[in-house]
């Protein structure tokens, strides 16, 4: 009888709900914590399985004066260009280990790059989602309605590419260290490889390719192949860590240097982190409500 007059036990318990603290608690968790350790993971993974790739990548693009092959009447030999090609000679020439060549300066930048990205993208978001008025979430959410897959889009566009800038800004220094590292020999000496440089021969109007060392100057106006390796020997006692890498730059070329291209590298990175999550969102809004009907 004291049981079923009990007005307590007539319904399941419910826990009281959370407080302020509790809930701001809650909001850093799910809107910093989450996506910076999620985001950062996720990029260690992806950045250890592409860097080969990342390496050869960068290794191509930086030769000055290659063509697909040194032994047009020069000579020389064939110049590796294809990926297979690429990375079968560094294979041959320095092991599997050279693969990996400059992972450290591409963590450095990567994984910072995803942390901040994640970490800001959920946190412009979730501020979007709480304005009033026809581009933010509250103004649905106030009256029951679901936000528009428009409006969810725009919000994950609008904060991808706010966060991606950030993102950019403060990771251009390692950018800049790690494209030096991996256009530089594993000992800090720049690439030894033969470098097919065109000159004119005497007499004939044909180009010959020859490997040469240093600065070449042709007789078609007086133009200056540029060659690396003519630092090579300066470069043998730099820095081979990334934080002295930086310090070099820093103590050679200034502060600004760490930051040279970073301009181009956020209006770059901007547009392609809200395009992708942009499109994302959306794509996944549409097909998650195409499922449910």
């Amino acid at each position: 009888a004291e049981l079923a007059a009990n007005p307590l036990l007539e319904k399941p318990f419910e826990p009281p709900p959370p407080s302020s603290q509790e809930r701001q608690q809650q909001s850093v968790y799910h809107t910093i914590l989450v996506p910076l350790v999620g985001g950062s993971s996720a990029r260690l993974l992806a950045t250890a399985a592409t860097s080969p790739l990342e390496l050869v990548r960068t290794r191509q693009a930086s030769r000055v004066g290659m063509g697909a092959t040194s032994g047009s009447g020069g000579g020389g030999s064939t110049a590796p260009v294809s990926m297979v090609a690429e990375l079968s000679a560094m294979i041959k020439a320095e092991g599997y280990a050279s693969l990996y060549r400059g992972l450290a300066p591409t963590l450095w930048r990567d994984v910072p790059f995803s942390a901040i990205y994640w970490m800001f993208l959920e946190r412009f978001k979730s501020n979007l989602n709480a304005m009033d008025g026809p581009f933010g979430g509250r103004s649905y959410t106030d009256r029951g309605e679901v936000v528009p897959a428009f409006v969810q889009a725009g919000h994950a566009f609008v904060s991808g590419a706010g966060a991606g800038m950030i993102a950019a800004a403060f990771t251009t220094p390692f950018d800049v260290v790690k494209t030096r590292r991996q256009v530089v020999n594993g000992g800090g000496s720049f690439e030894a490889e033969a470098m097919t440089i065109p000159t004119r021969n005497s007499g004939s109007s044909s180009l010959a390719f020859s490997s040469s060392v240093g600065e070449v100057t042709c007789d078609h106006g007086g133009a200056v192949v540029f060659d690396p390796r003519r630092n090579r020997a300066a470069a043998v006692n730099r820095p081979t860590g990334t934080l002295g890498h930086m310090a070099m730059i820093v103590r050679e070329e200034g502060v600004a240097a760490l930051w040279r291209g970073n301009a181009t590298r956020m209006i770059k990175v901007a547009p392609a982190c809200a395009i992708m999550i942009g499109c994302y969102e959306f794509g996944k809004r549409i097909l998650g409500d195409a499922a449910a009907v």
